[in-house]
């Protein structure tokens, strides 16, 4: 869970600290007091797109850290270390953008990527817009809400790892179906590549262990006379050799009349030396032997790293990829050759790949069926509380891999709605007032959240265009989610905010030059004028202020 969050510099904030409890949180205050400032901040440091313009006026940087608690999450903690990044139950995330336009990014002081930001904050946190109930409003967003509720991540991969292989094969048999008098163009181009590369008869890794032994030719004589040297001194010289040293060492060693631990282990290290260096001598003899001044074999050398050098410069490779182009140029060339075998191999590789996408997608469109189902049964429990009595919410999903391919499977995905009993389903766009998305969403959010495994989740204004006796239950809904996970929520409901087992508001000053986003966490008496306010407006009365009382004694009952 968020255990902390540390701004600096950014937007309206000059230094915020804020600490967070398990449990339901509401964060409350007046409007353009700065409430969307926290969550601008926290997704920043979870990732999301640097806006150079947050800087405050007169910083030359702004930060942000958040610090959490993930003794908890398995699978953050197995990213952690996959990655070598763990730190025993805790989790630092810290973003930096300059006004210079650099932006950076750690986790635990380890500079890394976006990406892996990224990846490891849906791990830890999730989001919840209040313009999220916007995208119910498009098709796209269907299937993504349905996938992510269904949680078949190997599946999608699947699907798209097999309309790729499909793809491409059908490229293929369109290119052999279209080829016609261009055939015969190509075919005496690639007849003419293919002899002329065919000809340097090219082997696998040949320019690299030519490119070695042109070095080897070339500083022989140097290689031959160092290699001699090394040979006097470790044997070779009559007077002092290594070797020699060594050995009266150890007979010097030998005649100690008492031995200790000390020089016993000096004279096995004389001992261990003394068999290393005839292993080196030995090692440079064989060198010694196989090194040989040879200027023919070094001219030859040089000529054909000169000829598979040309060759590559003309054909745009690189030396080490000739040999893999000439064989790719080799096939092109049999397949316009034969062009009917060609075909005929190209399409049946075609069905096979179709067959095995048709396989797969029709997996995933099972497993869309059955996640479908739950979700719709679980959203449409809450509607009668959300004072949407007889609502309900459908999926209707159409596979047709014959008319419909894609990287995300074959199935036309549709949320359908009815707003009444007895009404028949249709377009959500069509039929859900703006009142209605926005309680449509809160279910799917609540319910999609209850599913996940993420240990925080932030609702932003959810609730809005709700009020009364719904803004209750909004309310109960996301107190009983706090209980399983960590819930942070922004919002202008009183109904909502007395249901929080902690409330933090915030606030706005101002003076003639700036102007300041303050957060402070309120004790009881705070919040029943916070919840007041909220209820009766700025100017807080003795009945506003009893009405925040009881809500809030109910709310703790």
């Amino acid at each position: 869970m968020l255990v902390n969050l540390n701004v600096r510099n950014f937007t309206l904030v000059d230094h915020l600290e804020l600490s967070l409890e398990p449990g339901m949180t509401a964060i409350t205050g007046e409007t353009g007091a700065g409430k969307s400032i926290l969550l601008d901040a926290l997704s920043l440091t979870l990732g999301d797109r640097a806006d150079y313009s947050r800087i405050r006026k007169g910083a030359d940087r702004a930060e942000v850290f958040a610090q959490f608690d993930i003794e908890g999450s398995a699978e953050a903690n197995a990213w952690l270390a996959d990655h070598e990044l763990d730190a025993d139950g805790e989790c630092l995330l810290r973003r930096s953008i300059s006004a210079s336009g650099k932006s950076s990014a750690w986790i635990n002081g380890h500079l890394v990527t976006l990406n892996q930001l990224r990846d490891l904050a849906e791990m830890l946190i999730s989001i919840h817009s209040q313009h999220e109930h916007q995208a119910l409003t498009r098709p796209i967003h269907h299937r993504q809400l349905l996938d992510q509720y269904a949680d078949h991540p190997d599946l999608l991969e699947s699907v798209q790892e097999s309309f790729a292989n499909w793809k491409q094969a059908s490229v293929l048999v369109e290119k052999l179906e279209s080829q016609s008098s261009e055939s015969r163009e190509r075919l005496e181009l690639l007849s003419f590549q293919v002899e002329e590369l065919s000809k340097l008869h090219i082997q696998e890794n040949e320019y690299t262990k030519l490119e070695q032994e042109q070095k080897q030719l070339a500083n022989a004589e140097s290689i031959l006379k160092t290699l001699g040297a090394l040979l006097e001194l470790l044997e070779e010289q009559d007077k002092t050799n290594l070797q020699d040293l060594l050995q009266q060492s150890l007979n010097l060693a030998d005649q100690l009349p008492l031995q200790t631990d000390a020089t016993l282990e000096a004279r096995e290290l004389l001992k261990s030396a003394s068999i290393q260096i005839e292993e080196a001598t030995a090692s440079i003899r064989r060198e010694t032997s196989s090194t040989e001044l040879d200027p023919e074999r070094l001219a030859m050398v040089e000529d054909r790293v000169s000829q598979i050098f040309h060759m590559s410069r003309k054909y745009g490779k690189s030396p080490e990829e000739l040999a893999e182009y000439t064989d790719s140029l080799q096939q092109e060339l049999t397949a316009l050759s034969d062009p009917e075998t060609a075909l005929e191999e190209a399409r049946k590789a075609e069905q096979s790949s179709l067959d095995d996408y048709k396989n797969i997608a029709e997996k995933l469109s099972k497993s869309r069926q059955k996640a479908a189902k739950k979700l719709v049964s679980e959203v449409n429990s809450h509607f009668d509380s959300l004072s949407m009595k007889g609502a309900e919410i459908l999926f209707n999903l159409e596979f047709d891999v014959d008319e419909m391919k894609s990287a995300w499977g074959s199935d036309r995905i549709e949320l359908l709605v009815r707003t009444n009993p007895g009404q028949s389903y249709g377009s959500i766009s069509k039929i859900a007032s703006g009142g209605e998305l926005s309680r449509i969403s809160l279910a799917i959010q609540v319910v999609t959240a209850q599913g996940g495994q993420t240990p925080s989740l932030i609702f932003d204004e959810v609730d809005v265009g709700i009020g009364g006796a719904t803004a209750d239950t909004v309310g109960n809904l996301l107190l009983e989610l706090g209980t399983r996970a960590q819930v942070i929520c922004i919002t202008h409901l009183a109904q909502v905010a007395s249901k929080a087992d902690q409330q933090l508001r915030v606030s706005k000053q101002t003076s003639e030059d700036s102007a300041q986003s303050l957060i402070e966490t309120l004790d009881q008496a705070q919040r029943i004028d916070e919840v007041a306010r909220m209820l009766g407006g700025a100017k807080i009365s003795e009945k506003s202020r009893e009405n925040a009382k009881e809500l809030l004694s109910a709310s703790n009952a």
